[in-house]
C-alpha cells in the first residue's frame, strides 16, 4: 500500500509581505500529480493545513479546491490540525467528508480509532493524532500526572490497545526528539511550549511500522528512518534556502517491510541569498546566472551611502524580500569588552577607535585623509 506523506502547507502565509497563495496552488498541483504518478493509495496532510486559525477566505478556497481535486482520484485523505490550525475549523463536517474518503482529525476526543485500509498483504491501520497541549489530554483522561507531551501522547497510544503485531501507520503533528536531541529547525517553526514540555521522544511510537510526522520544515528522519518529518513543500523563510522540497513515498509490504523515497517539488520562484555591491549585482553577467525573479535576500556590500538602493535593485530583482548593508553588521569579537585608557587622546585618535569598534575594521587610506581634512578645518588636534 502507497501513500504521499506532506504537511505543513500553511495555506494563506505571507512571506516579507509577499503572498505565497500562488506558489502553494502550484505545489498542491504537483503533489495531485504525483499522487497520479505513483498510483499512491492515500495522501497524508500532517497539520499546519493553514497558517493562521482564523484563514482567509482566499485561503479557504485553496484548499478546498485541492481537497475537491484529490478526492476525484479516488484514493483515501488523512488530514490533521497543527498548532498554526483551529481544530473546530479544520475538522468541521468530517463525518460527511469520510464518505468521499477524506478523512479529518481536528481535536483529540480521546482514545484513537483507526482507519482500516486493506491490499494484498492484509489490513493497515491509520491513526490520526493532531496537535494537542498537555492541558488538553490532561483533561480528557482526568489524569493528573500528564503534565507533558510525551506523557500525554503515551498516554493516548496506550489506551487506544494499539496492536504492534498489525500494520500500523500513525499522522501526528508533535515536537518529535531522538533520545533528547532536537531536529533540525529553522526560522519559520513556532516554539510550541517552554523547558521541553511539547518534546515527545521517538521511541512512544514502537508499535507503529511509519510515523508521518509534521511541524519542522526540513525533511529529516528521527531516530529510524520511519519516523520522519517530510518538511514543508516551500521554503517559508531564509533559513530553508538550503532545503530540498519534496513528498516523502511510502509504500507498506509486508509487516515491517517499508519502503521510502522522496519526490521533488519545484516552485515557481525559489528563494535565495545573494551578496555584492550594487554596481556588482546590477551587472548582466552577475544577473543572468540565475532566476532575477527568485525571492531574495541581499546582502550589499558597499560602504559608502546608496540612495534608493532597494528600488535601483528591484529594476532587476523585483522579488527581493530583504536588503541588508553588511556595513551596518556590527562584527562582534570573541572578547565581550575592551577597555582602553580615552586620556590624552586627540580627536582624531578618538575617531579611529570609535569607527573600529562600530564597523570592526580599521579606517581605511582613503577615510583617513578625508577625516584628517575635516578636524584640520574645525581647528581639531590629529596627534
Amino acid at each position: 500500500m502507497k501513500f504521499i506523506h506532506t504537511a505543513d502547507l500553511h495555506i494563506g502565509k505571507v512571506v516579507n509581505e509577499f503572498s505565497m497563495l500562488e506558489e502553494q496552488k502550484r505545489i498542491l498541483g504537483q503533489i495531485l500529480n504525483i499522487v497520479k504518478e505513483e498510483g499512491a493509495d492515500g495522501l497524508i496532510l500532517a497539520g499546519d493545513i493553514y497558517d493562521r486559525s482564523v484563514p482567509s477566505a482566499e485561503a479557504v478556497l485553496v484548499l478546498d479546491q485541492f481537497l475537491s481535486e484529490a478526492t476525484k482520484l479516488g484514493i483515501q485523505i488523512f488530514m490533521i490540525s497543527g498548532n498554526h490550525d483551529s481544530p473546530e475549523r479544520i475538522g468541521f463536517a468530517q463525518s460527511i467528508l469520510e464518505e468521499k474518503g477524506l478523512h479529518i482529525e481536528g481535536r483529540i476526543q480521546g482514545n484513537m480509532q483507526p482507519i482500516v485500509m486493506e491490499d494484498a498483504y492484509g489490513k493497515v491501520n491509520i491513526y490520526m493524532l493532531p496537535f494537542a497541549k498537555p492541558a488538553i489530554i490532561r483533561h480528557l483522561y482526568q489524569d493528573e500526572t500528564i503534565v507533558t507531551c510525551e506523557q500525554g501522547v503515551h498516554k493516548i497510544i496506550e489506551e487506544s490497545n494499539v496492536d504492534a503485531t498489525c500494520r500500523n501507520l500513525l499522522i501526528t503533528h508533535h515536537f518529535v526528539t531522538n533520545t533528547g536531541k532536537l531536529p533540525e529547525q529553522s526560522e519559520s517553526e513556532a516554539n510550541l511550549l517552554l523547558g521541553g514540555a511539547e518534546n515527545v521522544d521517538a521511541h512512544v511510537f514502537e508499535a507503529f511500522d511509519y510515523v508521518a510526522l509534521g511541524h519542522i520544515h526540513g525533511a529529516q528522519r528521527m531516530g529510524r528512518d520511519t519516523v520522519r518529518y517530510s518538511g514543508s513543500p516551500i521554503k517559508y523563510s531564509f533559513s530553508e534556502v538550503f532545503h530540498k522540497k519534496s513528498v516523502t513515498v511510502i509504500e507498506l509490504k509486508d509487516k515491517g517491510e517499508v519502503t521510502l523515497s522522496t519526490r521533488s517539488l519545484t516552485p515557481i520562484h525559489d528563494m535565495r541569498k545573494i551578496k555584492g555591491t550594487l554596481a556588482e549585482l546590477m551587472k548582466e553577467e552577475i544577473y543572468s546566472l540565475a532566476d532575477v525573479n527568485d525571492y531574495l535576500h541581499v546582502t550589499l556590500l558597499d560602504k559608502q551611502e546608496l540612495f534608493d538602493p532597494m528600488g535601483e535593485l528591484r529594476s532587476v530583482y523585483p522579488n527581493i524580500m530583504q536588503i541588508a548593508f553588511e556595513k551596518n553588521e556590527r562584527k562582534e569579537s570573541a572578547e565581550s569588552v575592551s577597555v582602553t585608557d580615552t586620556r590624552n587622546k586627540s580627536i582624531y585618535e578618538h575617531f579611529k577607535d570609535f569607527y573600529a569598534s562600530v564597523i570592526g575594521e580599521t579606517l581605511e587610506e582613503e577615510y583617513e585623509a578625508c577625516m584628517k581634512e575635516v578636524i584640520e578645518e574645525i581647528g581639531g588636534d590629529i596627534v
